[in-house]
């Protein structure tokens, strides 16, 4: 039996000389991956643009819990982007997120909390007009709120630095081994505390994104099984500079 149901598509790679594959999460079934085949060729009404990373699609298939790769008959852009594919900051940080997504979403079954989430923030990027060079680094730490990791920013006091093994704040020992320097665990902080409409308060410059990027990256490698790290926040990282 046919269903409708909304994805976001993560990645998508080529498969033979017109085909993809395409990971996309579903509002319904959770991660997915999906056979699109002739996708290359002149006749598919599949076009490869409708894959691009965090695209909203809207598909109709067949869905059988026992295949690996699922198949869709029909798919259309649910909400096409405004600005996420002409500014390549916001295009260099889609990709970067999709990544992340595609590193940390496992589960093949309905997370609807997630998926609006997702959705929600990276509508809010593609319609912002102010400034949001510290998005990435916003989307970063509240997707660790899902998986189950967030930091725990009560019991944070003046000159702390912030353990990545254990994600609380607490005086520096040198037996600490992953963890912020005091200057930037106070920016670490205020990044916690604030909500996508208060970052343009914040003023952070990019040495200090920098290393926040790179200690977020050792964070998620310490919390979340299999997690070996990113490729594409290279290249943010320069777009951003």
């Amino acid at each position: 039996m046919s269903e409708r149901s909304r994805g976001i598509v993560l990645q998508h790679i080529r498969y033979g000389d017109t085909s993809l594959i395409v990971k996309v999460f579903t509002e319904q079934h959770g991660l997915q991956s999906f056979m699109i085949k002739g996708a290359y060729s002149r006749q598919s009404k599949f076009r490869p643009a409708l894959f691009q990373p965090l695209t909203f699609i809207e598909y109709v298939s067949r869905f059988k819990a026992s295949r690996d790769l699922q198949f869709m008959t029909e798919v259309g852009v649910e909400m096409p982007f405004s600005t996420i594919y002409t500014d390549v900051r916001k295009s260099s940080m889609i990709i970067f997120i999709g990544e992340l997504l595609s590193k940390t979403i496992v589960e093949s079954t309905p997370n609807q909390a997630l998926f609006d989430f997702v959705h929600d923030a990276v509508l809010w990027l593609d319609l912002s007009h102010g400034k949001y060079a510290d998005f990435h680094l916003h989307f970063c730490l509240e997707l660790s709120r899902y998986l189950g990791f967030y930091p725990k920013t009560d019991r944070y006091e003046a000159n702390n630095v912030f353990d990545l093994m254990n994600g609380v704040f607490r005086p520096f020992s040198p037996s600490l081994i992953h963890f912020i320097p005091e200057k930037e665990s106070l920016a670490f902080k205020q990044l916690c505390a604030a909500s996508l409409e208060q970052l343009e308060e914040l003023h952070l410059n990019n040495e200090t994104r920098r290393i926040l990027l790179n200690h977020i990256l050792i964070f998620y490698q310490l919390h979340v099984p299999g997690f070996k790290g990113m490729h594409s926040h290279e290249i943010l990282k320069v777009v951003l500079s």
